[in-house]
């Protein structure tokens, strides 16, 4: 039976996923570097297509002129994994990758190294500063 009804829990936790992250294939991991729990994960391969949509929406946010250069390419990469991952058959989380085109998954991946690069740079002026 579908769901109707967003789920606030399921929308946080699709904000919190970072996709760039591929260390185990099938293994998602939240922003902060933590890996998803087996409930997490679950709960994740539940989303509704709204459920993914309002995190797409609400996850980053919207006004380009004040977020940083990272923010518009963390925003980049969700959306370009978020293209793909409503695709996903319930019973599989390591594919996402494999559905993507050619062109996307280069872009997804010159958007990772791009992300990668300006977080280095911003760990070492953080670093700097203290």
């Amino acid at each position: 039976m579908a769901q109707t009804e967003i789920r606030p829990r399921v929308v946080i936790l699709l904000t919190d996923v970072d996709p760039s992250r591929r260390d185990e294939p099938g293994r998602l991991y939240r922003r902060d570097g933590r890996p998803l729990t087996g409930a997490e994960h679950d709960l994740f391969a539940t989303s509704t297509s709204d459920e993914i949509t309002m995190a797409v929406a609400h996850g980053l946010p919207d006004e380009a002129d004040w977020m940083s250069e990272g923010d518009l390419v963390a925003r980049a990469l969700v959306n370009l994994y978020m293209k793909y991952a409503y695709q996903l058959p319930d019973d599989s989380l390591d594919s996402v990758y494999d559905l993507m085109t050619d062109e996307d998954y280069a872009e997804f991946e010159r958007l990772t190294d791009l992300q990668n690069a300006l977080y280095a740079l911003e760990e070492h002026v953080e670093l700097e500063e203290d």
